[in-house]
C-alpha cells in the first residue's frame, strides 16, 4: 500500500523551460554562441544545473565562468515564463487530503527550487523539499528517496516517484520505490517508457485515478 508520494519539479509539476532557456541563452550570448531553441534546451535538462551548463557550452568546453553567467541570468529570471502544469495544485491537494505524506525530490539547487516553488504556491503541500544540494546525492542516485523512507519510517514499496524522466526512474527503480513516468516532459527526447516505470501517465490528473493510490493511507 502506498503511503507517500515524491514529485520531482522540472517537467512534472512545473514547466520550467521558457525560463531555463531565456537563461541558457543569455549565457550564450554574453559567451559569444547564437541563441537554441526550447526544444534543444528541453534535452539538456535532467541532471541539475552544472550538467545543462556542460551541455549548453559543449562546443567551447565549458568556460571557467559559464556557470555563473548561467546562475546569474537564472536568478534573474526565475519564475516569469514557467507555469503550474495542469492539475498540478488540484492533485496535490487530493493525495494530501487523502492522507498521503507529500515530498518534493528535484535535482535543481536549493537557492532556485525554494523560490519557484514558494513562488508558484506549491511550498504548502510537501513537507521535505529535497533539492540537489540537500544530500550527497541526487537523481538517479536512490539515497533521496532512501532518506524520505527512513524518515518516514515506511518501507521502499510503500513510497512512490512521480518524474518525467529517466532519473527519476532509475532512482525509484534502484530504492525500491514505485515508479510513476510522466510523459511529455524533459527526457532527452526519449519516451518515458523506455526506462519500464512501474505505471506511465500523460497527466497529472490520472494520479487521482491511479489503482496504486486508490487505498487511503491513515
Amino acid at each position: 500500500m502506498i503511503k507517500a508520494v515524491a514529485f520531482d519539479l522540472d517537467g512534472t509539476l512545473v514547466h520550467s523551460l521558457p525560463d531555463l532557456a531565456w537563461a541558457a541563452n543569455a549565457m550564450r550570448r554574453q559567451l559569444g554562441l547564437a541563441a537554441v531553441s526550447e526544444a534543444t534546451v528541453g534535452q539538456w535538462i535532467g541532471n541539475g544545473i552544472k550538467k545543462l551548463v556542460e551541455r549548453a557550452c559543449a562546443e567551447l568546453g565549458e568556460p571557467a565562468n559559464a556557470l555563473a553567467l548561467f546562475e546569474s541570468a537564472y536568478e534573474s529570471h526565475l519564475a516569469v515564463d514557467s507555469t503550474l502544469l495542469a492539475d498540478a495544485i488540484a492533485v496535490l491537494a487530493e493525495l494530501e487530503a487523502r492522507g498521503f505524506k507529500l515530498a518534493l525530490v528535484t535535482n535543481k539547487a536549493t537557492r532556485f527550487a525554494v523560490p519557484l516553488v514558494r513562488e508558484l504556491g506549491l511550498e504548502p503541500y510537501f513537507e521535505h523539499l529535497l533539492c540537489g544540494d540537500t544530500l550527497a546525492a541526487k537523481k538517479p542516485d536512490p539515497l533521496p528517496l532512501i532518506w524520505l523512507c527512513q524518515q518516514w519510517h515506511i518501507a521502499p514499496g510503500e513510497l512512490m516517484l512521480v518524474g518525467d524522466s529517466k532519473n527519476d526512474i532509475q532512482a525509484a527503480q534502484g530504492a525500491g520505490c514505485v515508479s510513476v513516468g510522466l510523459t511529455g516532459g524533459y527526457n532527452y527526447g526519449e519516451d518515458i517508457g523506455l526506462c519500464h516505470p512501474d505505471f506511465i501517465i500523460d497527466s497529472l490528473a490520472q494520479l487521482k485515478t491511479l489503482g496504486a493510490l486508490q487505498q487511503r493511507y491513515s
